[in-house]
């Protein structure tokens, strides 16, 4: 299922008339833990809260669009002057997007169901001997295709836990930080899986735009952007969301 969801952010964080102030739009995904998901009909996240504050920089509101992950990294690619979020710049990626950032990082695992007594991962070659659960387009692809293990992709991570769930998938990547939260939406418990390896990755997470993006606008994003990095701004966004678990529903 696909969600449009939008949200306007004003300075005051008011909700008022779309027309009276242009429109940031940006895309991203429904599943990504505790940067970017779909809780109560809103898109929440520490992505979200820092793409809120530099449309406000901008004289702008945010308007959130919710697609598939391979839908809204095309969308951002061949459409001007709209944010992606939230992004790893691989190599795959680079020539593609205009990239701000970092915004924050992530580290990337594999977890198993404890009760899969089947399923034992030590190192990265043991993974070759299990099928990977992930989401289509996901930045993790290129590394298990290099290091020669098995993937089964789906639309969404939320697909990816449920065939994990039932075991017709064996391992599955995510962001420790979120791994929590991510597992109860498919009817797990935290103590229900287990972090084995970590995947290679560079761990930084961007905001993108096209690369056909007015330069005048991306001249801009990137001073508000930076603006954000000297006052602290940036930090102070992030840390409820990484330092502690208060903000996590």
């Amino acid at each position: 299922m696909i969600f449009l969801l939008w949200m306007f952010v004003s300075p005051d964080r008011s909700v008022f008339a779309a027309e009276s102030v242009p429109i940031l739009r940006a895309v991203t995904s429904d599943v990504n833990y505790p940067y970017n998901f779909v809780r109560d009909g809103r898109v929440q996240g520490l992505s979200v809260d820092v793409a809120s504050e530099l449309a406000k920089r901008l004289k702008m509101q945010l308007q959130t669009e919710v697609l598939p992950w391979t839908r809204a990294l095309r969308t951002a690619q061949m459409e001007p002057n709209v944010l992606l979020f939230t992004v790893a710049r691989i190599p795959e990626r680079e020539a593609h997007y205009h990239w701000i950032g970092p915004v924050t990082t992530s580290e990337e695992w594999l977890y198993r169901l404890k009760r899969r007594g089947d399923v034992v991962v030590k190192s990265l070659d043991d993974a070759k001997r299990y099928l990977i659960g992930d989401e289509a387009s996901n930045a993790s692809l290129p590394s298990f295709a290099r290091l020669g293990i098995k993937v089964d992709t789906a639309p969404s991570m939320t697909s990816n836990c449920r065939k994990f769930k039932v075991g017709r998938v064996d391992l599955i990547p995510f962001d420790p930080d979120g791994i929590a939260v991510f597992v109860k939406e498919c009817g797990l418990g935290e103590d229900e899986v287990e972090k084995t390896v970590q995947i290679p990755r560079d761990d930084a997470l961007y905001f993108a735009f096209s690369k056909s993006s007015s330069p005048e606008f991306m001249r801009q994003v990137r001073q508000a952007f930076a603006a954000m990095e000297r006052d602290k701004t940036l930090q102070r966004l992030s840390t409820p969301w990484k330092g502690n678990s208060s903000k996590r529903p």
